[in-house]
Parts: C-alpha cells; structure tokens; sequence
C-alpha cells in the first residue's frame, strides 16, 4: 500500500507537470465519456428501469392483428377479452383496458381529459395502491353500477389543488356524474408508461362492455380492447404465444370467423410493448456514443504513445537501478487511473448538462425522456467506463514503457528514426479513430439525406397559415343529431366570418396528430373480404381550407344530408388499388352494416400517421350526413393571415355558442408538421454533433501523430536534405503517410459501416443505407480533414536546418 500510494503521489505530479498534456486528455475523456454517460442515462430509464409495478418482468400485452387486411395491431373484442382470460393456462391473472377521452365540466373552464377505462382487475394485477382512497370493485364494472373515477396526481394537484377532501367529490365526464374514489401515484402512469406526457392518463373509469358487443353475431364489430396478463411461474413467453393461438383457432372456429376477420393473437412483454418506438432511436444513440467514447480513447492512447518515447530514458534508468517490470507497469497503469479519473470526474458535468438539455430540448414522443437523471446506477457505469478506459489506452504504452531494456532505449536515443514498435501502436489507434469516425459521418450523411428528402416530399396539403382548434361535441350533451349538426354549421359560419380568415372547415380527424381506422367492403366482393382504410369525417370546404388537391369528381355540399344517397370522397392510393383501370366516381363500397357508399370524388394522397409513411387507403364521409362514434370530436381548421391571436378570437366564438365546450389542442398545421419531424430532428442533431467531435478529435489525433513522427524524424530529415533530398520530397513523404492512415482508417470504417447502416434502416426515407453519393462524398471529406491535419506538421518538416538537427543530435 505504501509503494502503491508513493505511486499515486508520483503519478499525480507528473501530471501536474505535464499540464498540458493533461488538460488536453482529460477534455477528450470528459468528452467522451460525459456524451457515454449521459446517453446510458436514457438508455437506463427509457429501456432498463423496470416499470413501478409488481414484478413488471411477468406482465404480458396480448392483442391481435387482421393478417389478411394489415399488419397493424387493433387489440381484441370484448367477447375475446372473455375467452382469453376464462380459457388460458398461462397467466394467473388477466385484466383489459382502452384508451379513452372525455369532457370534464363543472370546474371552471372545461377541460379536456385523457383517459383509460380499465377492468376491476387491473390494479390488483399490477399490484399498485392509490396514494388517496381506493380502486375499483368487481361490481363497478357492471352498467348498472353507479359511475365512479380514479384521478391522476397530477389531475389532483392542478385541477384540485391537491384537496385533501377529494374523496366523494362528485365530478362531471361527458355530462355525466363520477363519484371520486382514489388517487393514485405520481408514478402511475398505466397503459400509458410509452408516451409523452401530453397523452397521460388523467384520469381512470371501470371498463364496462356494451352487451351488444358480447353477443356471439356481433364479436367481430368492434375491436380496440388491449389485455394484460401475469404469466405463471414458469411459464415463457413462448408458451404464452402458444397458448393464446389456441385459444384464438377454438373460437374462430366455434364463432365461425372467414376471411379477412380471421384473427392472430401477438404477445409482448409490457415493457418492451410501451417503448417500442423508442428503441430503435436509444440503441443507435448507444452505438454511437460508442463510438465516439473508442475514438477519446484511441486520442489519450497516442498521446500516452507520443509521450513515452519521452519518458523511455527515465524508464531505463528506473530499471537499471532495480525496478522490475511489474512495479513499471504498476506506475504507468496508476497515471492512466487519475487521467482517467479526472477525465470522469469532468464527465459528469459534461453529463449533467447533457442529461438536462436532452430533458429540455428533447423530442416530447420519446417516452420517459422527462423521467431521466443521473441514477447511482449511472454513476457505477461512468466509474466502470472511466476504468476501462484507462486500461484501453493506458495498457499499450504502459506495457511498452515497463519493459524498455537499459541498453537499448540508450541506443535508441541516436538512431536516425523512431522506434518501429511505438509508430506501430500509433498509427493503429489513428486508423481506430478515423474508421470510427467515418462511421458516424456516414451514419449521420445518410440520415442527413433522408431528412431533406422528407422535406422536400409533398405533404398532400399547405401548411402555411393554417391554424386547428379542438373541441368535442360529446353524445351525452348533444344526443340529438340535428341539434349537434346546427350548431357546427353555425360556429363554421361564424367563424368564417372572422377578420383575417379566408375559409373555415371541420373534421374529426387531422393528419400527423390522429388517426382511424375503418373496415369496408367492395360492391361486387366476397361478404367476408373487408379491407382497412384510414378514415375522417369532414366539413363541406375542408380539402380547400386544408389545400388538398380535389383531382377528380366534387366535394361534399350542403345536400349531402342524412335523407340523401351516402356518399364518400377517396384518396389517390384507394382509387389505384381497389379501381385500378377504372374511373373510381361512381363507384361503390360497403362500411360495416351500413347501406352502400357512392364514390364521389377522388382526393390527393395525405400523409395520415406519419410523413415518413407512405399514404394508406383513405376515406372521406361528410360529417353532415354520417352519424358515428367519431363525429363527436370536432377540429375546426381556419386558413388565415392573422397571428396566433386568432385563437382567443376562436375561443369567444365557441364558448358564445357553448360555455361548457372544451378547447384543446390549439395549434398550426405548420407545428403539427414540425412536431411530427421532432424526433428525426432531435436523431440528426444530436448524431451530427457526436459525428462533428468525433472528426475533430480524428483530425487532432492524426496531427498528434504525424507531429510526432516529424518530431522524431527531425535527425533524419536532416541528413536526407543535407545529402541532397529537395523539401518538396520531404513535404509529399510526411503528407503520403497521413494519407496511408487515411485511406486505412476509411477503408475499415466503410466495412463497420455497412455492418452498422442496419440499424439505421427503420429511420431512413427513400435512402438506401447503401447511398452511393454518401458512400463517396464522407470518405472523401475525412481523407481531406486527415490531409489537412497533417499540412502543419509537413510544412514544419520542410523548414528543418540539417545543420541545426545534426548539431543537436
């Protein structure tokens, strides 16, 4: 302990010493291992921390897909829900929820509310308690139950003002009265553990099935139930799967699905279900911190490298005067671990900020991005990481010094170059950094592309100067149809009229903020042949107050009333695949149990869920005309040149109409397109500047190490000019070799990253990870950083006074 403390006490001053040195390691290693940390820091809440429930590792999604319509999970019907959990052998408890939104009045201004209606038997299940009162009871989930509600903290502490007395408060949903039972944790945050918070749940209700829906005829109606069940001990999720299928092949049969209603069940871990949109953006965020975090080591490494050939005479010496090798290594080893350690300890901050500026700036769909921060479990990464850096690169030039032989380090000292061995080890850690860096300039060149392309693709509308308001006309307020329809006429006409607004229209669905989904039928097609088309309820003049392209036939009119032929407008994408050849007006398609629906005309593709999506079958119905679940929630669009004052404008118009409507959701077209970019933005940004630090590092481990070559070389450059070499010559040797390190750096980078492109395959848009302009262009840039690195160096090569470098010798 003594000899290892005098080691520690040596190390340390020679550090202090060498300050620059080591100012310069310690910034690459905060660098590197701050951007490691602060990273793992996501990777740990978003992938790692395990949900606040009981055992989350039991909890299971079971939900079913239409194989022969669409890939796209629709969970389950409630009679399923009844089969799956009375008939499986795997889990020991099973419990169903749905998604849902309502109308909270009663309370100062009306509020808009998300929420979840769950069985009695969802928190037993996740084995969770509330913070006030109590959950629900089996009866509670019967029609003839009075309603009662669970409220979020969060809705408690801002709607409430964390009100003590909550319980037995009496609260109105939709125009209907919920007795206040519970309160649950701030932690709770079930089904919903995956979004951000905007679409938290408020607030919970007891699931309650239509019994119209139970009825054996009617099974296949509706779907949209998901189930969460506990596997028994010992059970896998493999024999789940197994379990369920059966399940689902039992009552197929004895129901008698056909078709396209044919259904297969899916099983997924909870966890992995709640942040599987995330996961690709963390993994590729890991891989390159990674990345980055070798190409900081490789840059101490040949610095450590650089400065041994210093120290080799005061090695020799040490050994000549009985120090053995291992003592040597002990030494060199024992530098590395404070370098290390002060490059960690610097991390941290670096660390700190990042984590807060990814909690700021963050895109808000990434899931439990708000919930990060520096876990002890975190720190123990950062102090595993910052050992194994210092063994990474501090092993190789700690080796090489422990085991310098007396005689011939003192021989060394006058030969005409360096030793072979140590420009070995260099010019593989300068081929390490520039491969990994090539990676990452690759990595963020193709996603690069891929974003310009999504920008420069059409939207299938204008999104300059359109702004959206919000609101729901709920069925339990507005249960007669001709009244709800006269009073979104009159709002429309009103705020048609407001001062700047050029046109005014309604929907209840938006592009790139919500989606639904309906099934229909051809005229001439088998009864069982449904297929899937996104779908929206819409305001005569909504594809002009849109700027969506009407291509062929009309728009909706004022006569397309309930008493009048249904009629139905198309996208693009549904005319070329279900009419191909055909001129789709005219047309016509059944929608469930409805009577038939004429096409009408044919609309623009719009890009519905996503713009990196490609448009799916789309269909439009007036809202005039069609009654359905859907009709209720309203979005009213208004092209204008006003600013955003147009919204308090807004406000006045509808509560004038309906003091008791909610408003929600209030924002431009433009921000809608922005948000739905966020997280490709946020991708780019942030793997353009692990790309950008890591070329700077590159370029200056590459300086370092052509410098030290020169450095080196200086006795030898001077005998060739002195023996007649020109300085060009000696200029194109010093450049060749940066370039030899270049163009091997490139060539095993562009091996990693055609191994490392796979990961980026799910975040590119109509871009081969293959990209040959990105293939050629980075490789290139990198081979000019190298080449110009290495400039200063070569030109101080080229002054070198032969009289001056044999004199010194």
């Amino acid at each position: 302990m003594e000899s290892l403390l005098q080691d520690v006490r040596y190390g340390w001053r020679m550090l202090c010493k060498n300050f620059g040195f080591t100012a310069i390691a310690v910034l690459t290693l905060a660098i590197g291992i701050g951007a490691t940390t602060a990273i793992f820091s996501v990777v740990d809440t978003v992938l790692l921390r395990p949900l606040p429930y009981l055992d989350p590792g039991q909890l299971v999604v079971v939900t079913e897909t239409l194989p022969q319509m669409s890939s796209e999970e629709i969970g389950v019907a409630a009679g399923e829900f009844q089969d799956y959990r009375d008939r499986n052998r795997s889990f020991s408890q099973m419990a169903a929820f749905e998604s849902a939104g309502f109308n909270l009045t009663g309370e100062g201004h009306p509020l808009r509310v998300n929420a979840a209606q769950v069985s009695a038997s969802t928190f037993p299940l996740l084995g969770v308690s509330p913070e006030l009162g109590r959950v629900f009871t089996p009866d509670e989930g019967r029609s003839d139950t009075s309603p009662v509600v669970v409220i979020s903290h969060s809705l408690w502490q801002h709607q409430y003002a964390s009100d003590p007395n909550i319980l037995g408060k009496t609260i109105k949903l939709d125009e209907k009265s919920f007795t206040v039972v519970g309160v649950m944790p701030a932690s709770f945050r079930f089904p919903f553990d995956g979004a951000p918070l905007s679409e938290m749940a408020d607030l919970w209700t007891a699931l309650v099935f239509d019994p119209h829906l139970l009825q054996p005829e009617n099974r296949t109606q509706e779907f949209g139930v998901v189930l969460i069940g506990r596997l028994k001990p010992g059970v896998s999720l493999e024999q789940a799967q197994q379990d369920v299928e059966s399940i689902a092949t039992v009552f197929m049969k004895q129901y008698g699905y056909s078709g396209t209603v044919e259904v297969a069940p899916k099983t997924y871990r909870f966890a992995a279900y709640a942040m599987q949109k995330a996961r690709p953006l963390v993994i590729l965020l890991a891989m390159a911190v990674a990345c980055l975090l070798l190409i900081a080591c490789a840059n101490v490494a040949n610095l450590l490298l650089a400065r041994s050939g210093q120290r080799k005479r005061e090695m020799a010496v040490r050994s000549a005067v009985g120090a053995n090798p291992s003592r040597l290594l002990r030494q060199c080893l024992v530098e590395s671990m404070l370098l290390s350690s002060l490059g960690a300890g610097a991390g941290i901050a670096v660390a700190k900020a990042a984590v807060e500026g990814l909690r700021k700036f963050g895109p808000a769909d990434v899931p439990r991005l708000h919930d990060v921060v520096l876990h002890p479990s975190v720190l123990l990464f950062t102090l595993a990481i910052s050992v194994l850096s210092a063994i990474v690169f501090g092993f190789a030039p700690a080796w090489r010094l422990s085991h310098v032989a007396p005689r011939s380090s003192l021989k060394e000292s006058v030969q005409t170059g360096p030793a072979r061995g140590t420009q070995r080890l260099q010019n593989v850690a300068a081929t390490i950094e520039i491969a990994a860096a090539l990676v990452l300039l690759i990595s963020g060149g193709l996603l690069g592309r891929s974003f310009v392309r999504l920008l420069n693709s059409p939207f299938g509308f204008d999104p300059n100067g359109t702004f959206v308001v919000r609101t729901l006309f709920d069925r339990s307020r507005y249960p007669d149809p001709v009244k709800r329809n006269a009073i979104q006429k009159q709002l429309l006409q009103d705020l048609q009229r407001l001062p700047g607004v050029t046109a005014a229209a309604a929907a209840s669905h938006l592009p790139l903020s919500d989606t639904r989904q309906i099934g229909f039928r051809l005229e001439r097609a088998a009864t069982d042949d449904y297929h899937w088309a996104e779908n929206s309820l819409i305001s005569p003049g909504y594809f002009h107050a849109m700027g969506i392209s009407l291509l062929k036939g009309r728009d909706f009119s004022e006569q397309d009333v309930p008493d009048a032929p249904n009629v139905a407008v198309i996208n693009e994408t549904m005319a070329r695949r279900f009419f191909p050849g055909q001129d789709p007006v005219g047309q016509r398609f059944q929608w469930g149990g409805r009577t038939y629906f004429t096409v009408i005309g044919v609309a623009a593709d719009v890009h519905i869920s996503a713009l990196d999506a490609d448009p799916q079958p789309m269909i439009y119905y007036s809202m005039f005309q069609v009654a359905s679940g859907a009709s209720g929630r309203t979005a009213f669009v208004l092209r204008s040149n006003a600013g955003t004052g147009l919204f308090s404008a807004v406000q006045k118009q509808i509560w004038a109409a309906d003091k008791d409507l909610p408003l929600y959701q209030t924002s431009t077209l433009a921000t809608l397109v922005s948000e739905s970019l966020a997280q490709r933005r946020f991708t780019l940004l942030l793997l353009g500047s692990f790309a950008v630090v890591a070329l700077t590092l590159a370029a200056i481990g590459l300086f370092g190490v052509i410098s030290h070559l020169v450095a080196d070389r200086t006795r030898e450059f001077g005998v060739r000019m002195a023996l007649g070499a020109n300085r060009t010559s000696i200029y194109w040797q010093v450049l060749r070799r940066a370039a030899e390190l270049g163009i091997g750096g490139c060539a095993l980078g562009l091996l990693l990253s055609v191994l490392a492109s796979r990961l980026l395959t799910s975040s590119l848009y109509h871009v081969s990870r293959f990209d040959l302009p990105t293939m050629l262009l980075v490789p290139l840039l990198l081979l000019g950083v190298a080449l110009f690195a290495a400039y200063w160096p070569a030109r101080r090569a080229t002054r070198v006074d032969p009289m001056v470098a044999l004199r010194c010798e």
